[in-house]
Order: structure tokens, then sequence, then C-alpha cells
């Protein structure tokens, strides 16, 4: 836990003995998980705040605080297990590992004894508690002006919290008339009579209403998780700044007691009860995470049944060799573009290919770099004129007041492009990263990339893809990722986690021009590290949605490579051809012919009224670091995420320990994401599209208000009919290395550590001799 310091500076002065209510607060704002903007969106794990804790305690405690569902329920289990997901083997392991009767597990799952029940029994709101005694939806009331509140406070696209959201609010609250037209009479003076700081205020009314301190966890959970969304955006500012100040998420809490107080207080008390009641009896947890063990052990026997044995032969230099990012969907993609020739090889790394890039353009600086990472470099785009003029036409439909006389402004003239638009006319404007100029050379403001640090990160990058002193092809493709969807206030979410929720391609570029520096290759040589003289990199982006594949700064490449160069494109080309006829029977497509299959694609990218432009990393389930020639020939169906590893090259561990600390996080926030928005969708998803409003660029509301709407849109997950598309399966890591070296690695980690031991992700180790598989749990290896 941080220092108490970050909750309130002043607070051990002011109050006595609440450095205690301090830490209750603290411990409740670290449950909610970060929520990136609308710009820079990223997938979050809903989980975060509990990865200490075992899975089965933790669905118990957020079930229990904010009646929100972390486990499929059981009814899943006997769909999939009619389906032939998991077999009685399966079934045995689970119970044997959970400790539970096998007869039994199979009786429950096959519908023929009662599912195993327990009393839930949560701390209601104080407005949940009144409309139970008295009626009336005043909860929700609380919600909606609370939301409200915050998008105005929030302000525009790029629009920051408040430095004291508590105290902008009092001053709002005194004048606005607003909660007393709703029926609370006194409002106004109620507010009035409010402590000057948001500490002050939770403390004064947990007392004034009686609230336990062994009830004040409980009590401020469920209140803070009703305003989940902008909690959680709150969360992400914090955790933008280094996460060690959250006053402006104990301001936010304060600002819901102070509501749940005045219904308490003054809400009418004449209506009639409302008949629900706060004991409820839900399926047990533990019963749950047995069965979803039991469904994960059948997709990681057939994965791990289908991966090849180790190679015999000794590498030779490939035909052509191509570098892509460890995205689900970069899968399918590889393996067509193998089969295209038996002399292509493929590789996964982390999208930002190893550059943690600040991108500073007019319309202002991004990471590029996965979110648990800074940046450490700084470049700035060297944009046309037309560039920055688009994106000052960008910024102005962003905002919420001008975007509707958007079009009156411009007119007739820019009523045309609208009216393509409506009608899927036209081609997708490329992005301006995949041509905009930049140097590496350092400048007076910082910028650039000194020579000594551009050889160091071009080693880095070697080691991390395991390709230091391999034979490496003439030319060797690093290729990024984003997509393309109109009307999409997700779209970034559909674009490169890695990337800070950005296409991929500026970061191909710059590793692409570090490694084909010649100051770097003489740096590497020198350091025992050799680039064949004849190796040319060139830079590419992957539209995920059309399966395009576009080669980037082609000018550069030398007259040497112009056939290897060809070769490849149209290789690339096929590929993606091979890949759309993949991917069109999941998006309701008929077979066609390749090129009406790509037209088909390409309106479908730019349709208004598209809810899914692409599946995006739904039914994302296995994690595989391992030598591509265990994967390779393979069909994962798009589920995996694969990153090169070879433990041989590896000699000080730290690849295997970057891996597991970076990338694997990364992807298990995915997951997660992907599995929340599944199984509670209500709670951890952001609903129907068709109803998506934006708040500026910090989110999305259903409707015409109410809370802001955090992880993924209904379509993202589910078919047309309503069921689940994304099968909620937990990550499924599979290393291959030895035991010990992962384990030193565990070791070393503890918060890595914790989502191994507490189940958060299923972690393996893939013998490099192919002499089996083994499972990692507390007590040690078993065999998988």
């Amino acid at each position: 836990m941080t220092s108490m310091p970050c909750v309130d500076h002043a607070l051990e002065q002011s109050i006595p003995a609440s450095a205690t209510l301090a830490a209750t607060i603290e411990r409740v704002c670290r449950r909610i998980p970060p929520l990136w903007d609308l710009h820079n969106y990223v997938a979050v794990n809903p989980f975060l705040g509990f990865a200490a804790t075992p899975i089965a305690d933790a669905a118990r405690t957020i079930r229990d605080g904010i009646g929100a569902q972390t486990l499929p329920p059981i009814a899943y289990f006997h769909e999939r297990w009619r389906a032939g997901a998991f077999g009685s083997g399966d079934l045995a392991d689970a119970a044997a590992h959970n400790a539970t009767d096998t007869t039994t597990l199979a009786a429950i799952v096959l519908g023929k004894h009662p599912v195993p029940l327990r009393i839930s029994n949560p701390r209601l709101t104080l407005a949940e508690a009144h409309e139970q005694r008295y009626g009336g939806d005043w909860q929700a009331i609380a919600v909606r002006q609370i939301g409200q509140w915050c998008a105005y406070a929030f302000g525009g696209r790029t629009a920051h919290a408040p430095q004291d959201l508590y105290t902008e609010w009092c001053a709002d609250a005194r004048t606005d008339r607003t909660m007393a037209c709703e029926g609370l009479r006194g409002w106004q003076s109620f507010v009035g009579q409010l402590p000057a700081r948001s500490i002050d205020a939770i403390a004064l009314l947990l007392d004034q209403h009686a609230i336990a301190a062994h009830e004040h966890e409980a009590y401020l959970y469920r209140a803070l998780g009703s305003i989940y969304g902008w909690a959680s955006r709150l969360r992400g500012e914090a955790f933008a700044r280094g996460d060690t100040d959250l006053r402006a998420m104990v301001d936010l809490l304060a600002i819901r007691v102070c509501f749940d107080a005045a219904i308490a207080r003054l809400a009418p008390r004449d209506g009639h009860p409302d008949p629900r009641s706060g004991t409820e009896v839900v399926e047990d947890e533990q019963l749950r995470i047995t069965l979803q063990d039991a469904l994960e052990r059948g997709y990681t026997r057939r994965l791990l049944a289908a991966l090849n044995p180790p190679p015999a032969q000794t590498p030779v230099r490939p035909n052509a060799q191509a570098v892509f990012c460890i995205d689900v969907r970069s899968e399918p993609l590889r393996r067509q573009l193998e089969a295209q020739d038996p002399g292509i090889l493929t590789h996964g790394f982390a999208g930002f290919f190893g550059v943690s890039l600040d991108w500073q353009t007019e319309a202002g600086s991004s990471a590029r770099c996965p979110v648990l990472l800074q940046p450490g470099v700084r470049l700035r785009a060297q944009e046309e004129a037309d560039h920055s003029a688009r994106y000052q036409i960008g910024a102005v439909q962003r905002a919420p007041a001008a975007a509707f006389t958007f079009v009156e402004l411009l007119g007739l003239a820019y009523g045309v492009g609208l009216a393509a638009d409506a009608l899927v006319r036209g081609g997708a404007e490329p992005s301006a990263e995949y041509h905009a100029p930049f140097t590496l050379e350092p400048d007076s403001s910082g910028r650039g990339i000194a020579l000594p640090t551009r050889i160091e990160m071009a080693a880095g990058i070697l080691a991390g893809m395991s390709m230091r002193n391999q034979p490496l092809a003439r030319l060797l493709l690093l290729c990024g990722h984003a997509s393309t969807s109109a009307n999409n206030p997700h779209a970034a979410g559909l674009d490169c986690g890695a990337c800070g929720g950005h296409g991929g391609a500026i970061n191909a570029r710059v590793a692409a021009a570090l490694l084909n520096d010649t100051g770097v290759r003489d740096g590497l040589l020198a350091s025992g590290i050799a680039l064949p003289a004849d190796t040319w990199v060139v830079a590419g982006v992957h539209d995920t949605t059309r399966d395009t594949i576009t080669l980037l700064d082609t000018a550069d490449v030398p007259a040497s490579h112009q056939t290897e160069l060809t070769q490849l494109d149209a290789w690339l080309t096929a590929a993606g051809a091979a890949t759309r006829a993949e991917r069109a029977p999941t998006l309701g497509k008929p077979t066609r012919p390749a090129n009406r299959l790509a037209r088909a694609f390409g309106q479908r990218s730019r349709d208004w009224s598209e809810v899914r432009p692409e599946w995006a990393l739904a039914r994302n389930a296995a994690f595989i670091a391992a030598r591509r020639s265990r994967t390779v020939g393979v069909d994962l169906g798009g589920r995996a995420f694969l990153h090169d590893y070879d433990w041989r090259q590896d000699h000080d561990n730290s690849v295997l320990s970057l891996i597991m600390n970076a990338p694997m996080v990364v992807a298990s926030w995915i997951n997660l994401q992907y599995f929340a928005s599944t199984v509670d969708q209500h709670m951890f998803g952001a609903g129907t599209k068709a109803l998506h409003n934006r708040v500026g660029g910090h989110g999305v509301v259903l409707g015409n208000g109410g809370d802001l709407r955090s992880g993924l849109a209904w379509q993202s997950v589910a078919a047309e009919d309503g069921s689940w598309y994304h099968e909620p399966l937990r990550l499924q890591v599979i290393i291959e290395a030895p035991q010990q070296r992962i384990d030193a690695v565990l070791a070393a980690s503890p918060g890595v550590a914790d989502l191994v031991f507490n189940g958060w992700i299923v972690l393996f180790a893939l013998e490099p001799a192919g002499t089996g598989v083994v499972q990692r749990i507390h007590a040690g290896w078993v065999a998988a």
C-alpha cells in the first residue's frame, strides 16, 4: 500500500484517529480499475485491484460488494458440456485440483444434482435502503446527476478532472435546484453545511448515519461502485500520473456519499416499499471456478496436442522474414503468409517493437507504448499543412456542441464528402503516420535519439525477438497494425494495445530506421552482434479490419532489394485475401471471389451504421512464448497471442522476465476485459453501440446520460442472436523454457506471481526438450 498522504495530505492533522478511515478509502479506490480516454483507449483488467486475492474469493467480494458477476453462471457450463467443449477427464482433473467430489461435480454439470448456493447479504447504500422502505428510484437519480455533473466538470475532448473536484461540486450544488425538483427539499441547505474537505465529509456522514467502522469498507465500495465508470476514469488519470495520488477519486466518493446521505435524510417517505430484499441466494463461486477450470482444461488439452515437437534441423536463411505484433489477429495472417512459400518465416513481438515512443504532432503528444511502460524517446512529426487542417476538422467534429453546427459551418463543400461517406463510397484515407517525416537525430529540445541509445535500443529489439546473430533474410518486415472503422467511439480499442491504443505504423517505422542506421550497425558489430550487411528492414502496417498490408517507406528500399520487395508485396496480398476468406464466415459474409470479398470488407470498415466492423480480439484464450517452430503450420483459430522466445539465447533470463512482466500481463488485461465484458455486460461492459453517446473524449454513456460505461460493447463479445461469441476463458500461458527459469521470474515478480497463484491466469511450461508439458500451481509443477 502507498503512503497515506496520497489520499489527503493534511488528513492526520485535521481528523483524530482517521488514518484507519483513510486506509479503508484507499483500499476501496484501488478496487476500481483505470479507464483511458477514447483517443488512447486500451484494454484494462477490471479485476486489477483484486490480483492479490484468489479468484473465487474475489468473485464473492465483487458480487456482495457491487452486485457484479466475475464468473459465468452454471447454466453456461451446462451448455458448453453439451457442446463437447470439455470431457469427463477434464472434469475429473478439475475436481481433483479444486478438492471437489468428481461424482457430485459431474451430476451438477449434467443437471442431475441441485446447484450449491450461498447467501449473499450485501451492505446497501443509503439510497437503496430508502428505496427498500419507501420506494422510488433514488439510486438511479443520484448516479444520473453525478454522471451529468462529471461530464460538465471534465469539459472537452482533452480536458482533465478539476484539481479539487469536491470543492467545485459543492459550489455548483449550492445553486443547483435539480435535486430539490426531484423531491429533496432542503438540498441546498444540506450542501451548504458540508465540511470543506472531502475526507471530512465522508467521515462526518458515516458517523451521522451510524455506519459502523467494520461496515465502512463494504459501504464505501458499494457507493463508489455505483458510479463505476467515472470512478474508473479518475483512476485512469491517477494511473497515468504514477497511481499515487487518488484524491480525485476520494472527492468523487465524497460526492456520492453526500447524495446518499441527502436521500436518506430528505427524500419523501410516503411511497410504497420496494419488495426487493438485500439478502440474495447466489450460485457458489467455488463450484463455478471448478467448472471454469474444467472448461479451460478441455481447450488447453486440444491446444497442447496440436503443438509441434522441437525442431531437429539447423536454421537456414529465410527467403523473407516478417515480425508481427503478438495480437491474436496476427496469427491467421502469419499462418497464411507462411503458406505462400516454405522459405517464409514469421515472428511475434509486442507491436511497439521495443520503441517506447512519445509521438508529437500538431494535435498533441501521445504515448506509443504499453500503459505499463513510460515513453523513453521523444520524436516530432514533420507534418504537412493539410494534415494539420484535417486534425482541426476532426477536433471540431468531436466537440460536444460544435458537432451540431459543423456541417452548416463548412457548407456544401463538406456535404459532398458526407454524402459519399453515408453511401460508403471512396477509399479509406491512409493515416498521416504512414508517411510523416521524422528524424532520429537529437535536437536542442530533447527530441531524437542519441547514437549510443540507438545502439542499445537496437540490441534490445533483436534480443527481444530472439534474433541476435541468427540468419536473417535479405528483406525483414516489421509489421505493426491498425484498424479502420467509421462512427465508432471505441475505434482506438481496435488498434494496437501495445502502442497505447494507437496504430503501430510509426513504431514500426522508427524501429526499422534504427536497424537500418549504419552507425547503429557498426555499434552492434562492435558489441558482438552482427546484422547481415545485405539485410534491409522495411516497415509495414496490417489493417486488421480489412486484412490489407501496406508497406511503408518503400522509396528508401535499395534498388538491390526491389525484387524481394515486389515478391513480398505479392505474398502479403495473397495472404491478406486468404485471411479475409477465413474470417468471412465469422462476420456473416458468404463465400465469394477474392476481389468482391475485399470490396465488402472495405465497405464494412467505412459503414457508419456498422456495429461490428471486426471481432477484434474476441475469443482470445492463449499466450504462447516459444520458438515459432513449435506453432508453425498449426491453426490456432486467431485465439493465441504468439511471442517468439528462444530460451537458449536468453542467458541471463532478462528476456523471459520482460515477457512475463510486460506482454504477458498486457495480454492478461485484454483477456480479462473480454472475459468480464461477456460475463457481466451491465457492470463491466459498455452496453449496445446503438445507444452510445460520446462524453467529449472521455467515454460513452447509454442514451442521454447516466454513468460512464467502461469495458467492451455488447456487439464486441456477442453474436447477432444474443449468444456469447467470446468464450470466457482465462489466459492459458504456455512458455517454452525450463521450469526453474520460470520459477526465477515468479520469485522476482510478486505481481506476476499473484496472477498465477491466485488463478487469474493459468501457466504451463513447454519442456524445451519435448518431454512434456507441466502446469504451475502453488505446490509446484504438476503434469498437465
